[in-house]
């Protein structure tokens, strides 16, 4: 038996070859997407832990402002817990890598043990001259150029850097820059272009600038034991790392102190012999000079009155001419009011005359309007009798035509409703006609099942009749016993064939009774059909009667349509009467309002100008008396300068002989000075400049600050975070997205299964009247849907874990490249692979056979009893099923009758919809990230880190140096701190403004508006950290800062923040919890008008306070890069949800097109063309993508929203977003892919044979 059903099922492969593939390539699809993309993070983790543990990447990096000596290296490597400890230098400097243009280049010192370069061509550098350049920048036939240190470099720099250039060796990967990151830089346009390495010999350097540690017992990168490690280990470094900084500091300041001592001694001896030299001259020189400073004074003072008095008569002069002017003005004036006021009685006189003229021109123009307004409404009241008439007669006229219309209508109706029981009497003939289609299908399969049982009766009589005529042969050689045991075989075997032929024959007999039955039944569908046919004669025939006396009704109503005109016509000339009467009298009106108000207009300018004419004399004559005052005050004037004249013609001969006397004198004293400063200028200029010398070494020395330390670790290294992050990402589109991919698959299969189970139905009912088991009927269809589940997941599985990942990480190459992908072994997800695949597909099998395999053998031989036909709901619709065609409202009964089929397509369609959909989702939700951080929240340009914490007055003085305006910047304080809840604890960047406000800094908002400042024991938390920390608004957290203490506020408000996590506080509330004010460290800057954000950040870092400069252009275009790398996971798993869409939609259709071949084979016979059985055919499929497109869309909605949640990336916030262009694309994709397989099944429907619906029903 086994043997047979292993038989049936490879002979059922064979003949469904189509859906066995299908089955496979689904299973296949989902398991190498959903394997490949969860290898995808081990394997990328895995390459970059091998070539960092390889090139034996840094575990802390120290830096200190006042370098690190020999000995402080020697410090560090003298713990116990450092494996390797190496002093390293750097600098930037420009150089001309391309001829006539400058970039700017960072030199790395080589360095033993640590950050060890991987050698990608050419060979290390041996010589201080050599260097190693940047693989990611340079190419092979950049080997022999030559870096030279350019003249625009700084003295420092062309001095660190002695050999003057550095000749390119070989090409290597730099574990420091694991992406393509370089940094910036103060130099030229503020990005650092590429990286070389040049041997420590090849820096002039006394300190080291940094210091590299390899510690012992670290574990693997990016572990959690790793992350513990160097907790464990930062404390103890930072304590060694104070302390080496306050000994260089201590030894720094002593030798600079000693040497200031001795040459204070020695300037101050030199001071004391040029005073006592210089105090003997300097005494006779100040008596001379006494003398003629005395004279010098008299003589100033004499020059001084004597330009007084010429400056006193100038002014008088001049205050002469302007009263002489004033007189002159004044006169005019006078002249000209005189004028006026003869103009003004002049005018007063005209107005008077034309305000009667107007008053009299005012009255007649009333009476003509009275009299033609008159006349008018006469004409228009003869006009309305005349209408009046004529209407009357159109209403006796239209009373005759509406009995006319009743009568029509009348007939209208019984023809509506013999039409409407015509339109019932052809939907039941439909409906009959259906059902004998299905009755014809059913009779169909149940003669082939039974012609297959008739085979194998006839087939197991034959072996019976043989083994007997055995027996028979064979007994005279055989003991009773035998013969006995024989005879009993034989006669159980014939039991079961006899029990066998009367299973057939109870077959055979419902058989023919369904046949009749049929046949019955098409009889009567013919003599409907007749009927309806003599129906729609008659219908027609009255139709013609109706039409008739509809023309006759038309005729009726257009004479009464003429006259309606007429009249219509008439009315509106009347209307236009009465309209042009009423607007004559309204202009006529307002005509004589706006006469009668201009009069009245006129006459109060009349009355004003006349006022005004009488306030013109008055001040006439109060000009006269003024003129005659100033004309007397001239006259005095006059006199008094005469006076002053006189005076001023005698002084300056006085002068001329006291300037020469002082001249004399002055000549001799200058000579005697001039002898003198000769003598002591050399001595005096050797003091001073080494006066000066001391100034500046103390000054420096005042100036020299405690070094500032930095402890970094691997994670303050760019390219290890960005590494870190860019597979995380990867992990979590793994996590969810596969799952679905599994559902759809499972969804289909179980579908396929379901429609297999059901076709065979009457061959399980034999095999079940032939003695098989339930499981052994079971496993042919668990082999079948079982076999195509395990080729399809060993196919996918190896093409999943080897191409992804390598895809993937090609991709990732771009940024990364340092070496190629390393695979891991994974047994784990090889077995949950597996495993998931086996269920849907075994596990859909199962569920589609266990019902079926409950019912009796009997009841599964006979076909299913055909559906009662149902109304659909659009035949409720009148209108619209009325319309439809008659192979439209097939369609439509078939989608809507057979629900089960409805679902199952909607849901499989639907699934590869939001499939596609969740894909662009996912790059919709990630593109927008950097434009809404650094567009809408993150509004500064600058963040600019001080050396030291800040006030606002040398903020301001900063903001002065650089030319700044204050409104442009604002100081804060920004540091890390650990926020705590009970969920876990996160370190966020900490935000505190100076003026309790971050207004046109920083936006605080969320999805409901605008976010308060935060207030006394108030904390405002970005939404990312607040949903990672499971805090929400009322909620109370701690802020651990450090040392210093904690601070337990509570959350007032989340904003949204997309870039980093984020907590604002005010000051207040840090003072008053950690008793101290906070250091303002950092200042946010807007950058000026058309200015170059990269040079402005460079000019900015050049100033001695500032430590660091952050350009967010540069920040944003490392965001935009790195998300950009999404795009290209984003296109794998878009052509991953479209192939399985594709592969759907054919399976779905080939087995819509299977099931029904007996059908299309049928209409085909009844004469329908190949077009029309194919739009009969796919205008279902076509209905139901659509459908199940639109609901993949709101799918699709639902599933991005849960993936984008799954997500989670530190410090990396997203919206969930889909943009309507991908709802688009989505359901413009799943209704081309519909398109194109309706396409290649055409040819099938073609060759589908005619003769198929006759054997249906013989």
């Amino acid at each position: 038996m086994v043997k047979t059903l292993l038989r049936s099922a490879l002979r059922e492969i064979r003949q469904s070859a189509g859906r066995y593939l299908a089955i496979l390539a689904i299973v296949g699809l989902g398991v190498g997407f959903f394997a490949g993309l969860r290898a995808c993070q081990p394997d990328m983790m895995a390459t970059g832990i091998k070539y960092l543990e390889e090139q034996e990447f840094y575990d802390f990096r120290l830096l200190s402002t006042l370098g690190f000596t020999q000995d402080d290296v020697d410090a560090f490597a003298a713990r116990e817990d450092v494996t390797a400890a190496r002093g390293a230098l750097y600098t930037d400097f420009l150089t001309e890598i391309e001829e006539g243009a400058q970039s700017v280049v960072k030199a790395h010192s080589l360095t033993e043990g640590v950050n060890l370069p991987k050698l990608a061509a050419g060979r290390m550098p041996q010589a201080p001259d050599e260097c190693l350049g940047d693989a990611k920048y340079f190419l092979e036939e950049d080997l022999g150029r030559v870096l030279p240190v350019v003249e625009e470099n700084d003295e420092d720099t062309r001095e660190l850097l002695h050999c003057g250039g550095y000749t390119i060796v070989g090409l290597a990967w730099f574990p420091y820059y694991l992406n393509y990151e370089r940094g910036t830089s103060s130099l030229g346009s503020g990005s650092v272009a590429a990286a070389v390495y040049i041997p420590e010999d090849g820096f002039d350097f006394e300190v080291y600038h940094e210091l590299y540690l390899s510690m012992a017992d670290m574990g693997e990168p990016y572990s959690d034991a790793y992350e513990l490690r160097k907790e464990q280990l930062e404390d103890g470094l930072e304590e060694l790392l104070e302390e080496r900084a306050e000994i260089r500091y201590d030894t720094i300041y002593a030798e600079a102190m000693e040497k200031i001592a001795d040459a204070e001694v020695d300037l101050a001896d030199g001071w004391e012999e040029y005073l006592t030299q210089r105090s003997d001259a300097e005494q006779e020189l100040d008596d001379a000079l006494q003398e003629l400073t005395d004279g010098e004074s008299e003589y100033e003072q004499g020059q001084r009155d004597y330009e007084q008095g010429q400056k006193d008569y100038a002014q008088g002069q001049k205050d002469f001419a302007d009263g002489q002017q004033k007189v002159a003005d004044a006169q005019k004036e006078l002249e000209d009011a005189r004028q006026k006021v003869a103009d003004g009685e002049k005018e007063l006189a005209d107005a008077r005359k034309e305000l009667d003229d107007g008053w009299a021109e005012y009255y007649q123009g009333k009476a003509d309007a009275e009299q033609e307004l008159g006349d008018a409404l006469q004409k228009l009241q003869d006009g309305e009798e005349e209408y009046n008439d004529g209407l009357a007669e159109y209403e006796d006229g239209l009373a005759a035509l509406e009995d006319a219309e009743d009568e029509i209508a009348k007939g209208e109706k019984e023809l509506r409703d013999g039409e409407r029981e015509l339109s019932a009497a052809e939907a039941q003939l439909a409906d009959a006609w259906n059902e004998l289609q299905a009755g014809s299908r059913k009779l169909e399969e149940s003669k082939a099942q039974l012609d297959a049982g008739q085979a194998e009766l006839d087939a197991g009589k034959a072996e019976y009749e043989a083994s007997l005529q055995q027996l028979e042969a064979g007994k005279p050689s055989m003991s009773p016993e035998e013969i006995a045991a024989a005879e009993a075989q034989l006669a159980a075997v014939k039991a079961a064939l006899d029990q066998s032929e009367a299973v057939l024959s109870a077959g055979w007999a419902e058989y023919n009774s369904g046949l009749r039955e049929y046949q019955y039944g098409l009889a009567e569908y013919e003599d409907g059909a007749a009927q309806v046919a003599a129906a729609r004669r008659e219908l027609r025939e009255g139709r013609a009667e109706l039409e008739q006396g509809k023309k006759e009704l038309a005729d009726g109503q257009k004479e009464l349509a003429d006259a309606k005109r007429q009249l219509e016509d008439a009315r509106k000339e009347l209307d236009d009467g009465w309209a042009e009467y009423r607007t004559g009298k309204a202009e006529a009106d307002q005509e004589l309002a706006d006469a009668y108000q201009k009069l009245q207009d006129g006459e109060a300018e009349y009355a004003d100008g006349l006022k005004e004419l009488e306030d013109g004399k008055a001040e006439l004559a109060d000009g006269e008396q003024k003129l005659a005052d100033a004309q007397k005050e001239l006259t005095d004037a006059q006199k008094k300068l005469n006076d002053a004249k006189n005076d001023l013609e005698k002084a300056p001969g006085e002068l001329a002989d006291a300037r020469q006397e002082l001249d004399d004198g002055w000549k001799e004293y200058n000579d005697g000075r001039a002898d003198a400063d000769k003598e002591f200028a050399d001595a005096e200029t050797e003091l001073y400049d080494a006066e000066e010398e001391l100034e500046d070494a103390k000054e420096k020395l005042k100036d020299l600050k405690r070094a500032s330390t930095y402890l970094l670790t691997r994670d303050e290294n760019t390219g290890y975070a960005c590494f870190e992050s860019d597979t995380s990402i990867v992990a979590a589109v793994s996590v969810v997205f596969p799952v679905f991919f599994f559902l759809v698959a499972a969804l289909v299969c179980m579908t396929t299964m379901k429609r297999m189970v059901d076709e065979e139905r009457t061959q399980i009912g034999v095999l079940k009247a032939m003695g098989y088991g339930r499981f052994q009927i079971m496993s042919k269809y668990l082999f079948y849907s079982g076999s195509a589940a395990l080729l399809g997941s060993l196919i996918g599985y190896a093409l999943g874990v080897a191409g992804l990942p390598w895809i993937i990480w090609e991709i990732y190459g771009l940024i990364y490249g340092f070496a190629p992908l390393e695979y891991t072994v994974l047994p784990t997800l090889a077995s949950s692979s597996f495993a998931a695949a086996l269920l849907c597909s075994m596990g859909a099998t199962w569920l589609s056979c266990r019902m079926e395999l409950k019912r009796q053998a009997s009841e599964l031989i006979r076909p299913k009893t055909p559906r009662a036909g149902k109304r659909v709901f659009l035949e409720y619709i009148t209108p619209v099923w009325r319309r439809l065609s008659f192979l439209h409202k097939v369609s439509a009964r078939n989608v809507l009758r057979y629900r089960s089929r409805l679902v199952m397509m909607v849901l499989g369609i639907g699934g590869c919809t939001a499939l596609l959909c969740t894909g662009f989702g996912i790059r919709d939700s990630i593109a927008h990230v950097a434009d809404d951080q650094f567009d809408q929240i993150t509004l500064y340009d600058y963040s600019v880190t001080f050396q030291d914490g800040q006030t606002q007055e040398s903020a301001a003085a900063f903001l002065d140096r650089h030319g700044w305006t204050e409104e442009k910047a604002l100081l804060v304080h920004s540091g890390s701190v650990d926020v705590q809840s009970p969920e876990g604890s996160k370190s966020v960047y900490l935000v505190i403004s100076a003026s309790d406000t971050l207004d046109g800094f920083l936006s605080l908002h969320n999805d409901e508006g605008p976010v308060a400042y935060p207030g006394k024991d108030e904390v405002v938390l970005s939404g990312g950290l607040a949903e990672n920390l499971g805090v929400s608004p009322g909620d109370t957290v701690k802020l651990s800062v450090g040392k210093l203490g904690t601070i337990e506020a509570v959350v007032s408000s989340l904003c949204d923040n997309y870039v980093f996590n984020y907590a604002y506080l005010s000051a207040q509330t840090y003072r008053e919890h950690l008793y101290e004010d906070p250091e303002y460290n950092t200042l946010y800057m807007a950058a000026r008008d058309d200015a170059d954000p990269y040079e402005e950040g460079a000019a900015l870092l050049e100033d001695d306070d500032v430590g660091a400069v952050t350009v967010n252009a540069a920040t944003r275009d490392r965001v935009d890069s790195m998300l950009s790398r999404l795009d290209y996971i984003v296109l794998v798993v878009v052509l991953c949800a479209a192939a399985l869409a594709f592969i759907v939609l054919y399976n779905l259709t080939n087995i819509n097109v299977t099931e029904r071949i007996r059908e299309i084979a049928t209409i085909k016979v009844l004469g329908f063309y190949q077009g029309e059985v194919a739009a009969y055919v796919f205008r279902e499929i076509n209905i139901l993508s659509i459908l199940g497109s639109l609901a993949g869309l709101g799918m699709g909605k639902a599933l991005h929203t849960f993936v984008m949640a799954q997500i989670r990336i530190d410090a990396m916030n997203f919206a969930s977003r889909i943009a309507p262009l991908s709802y688009l694309i989505s359901f413009v994709m799943t209704l081309l892919f519909t398109l194109v397989i309706s396409l290649g099944m055409r040819p099938r429907l073609r060759r589908i044979d005619m003769a198929e619906s006759l054997k249906s029903i013989e």
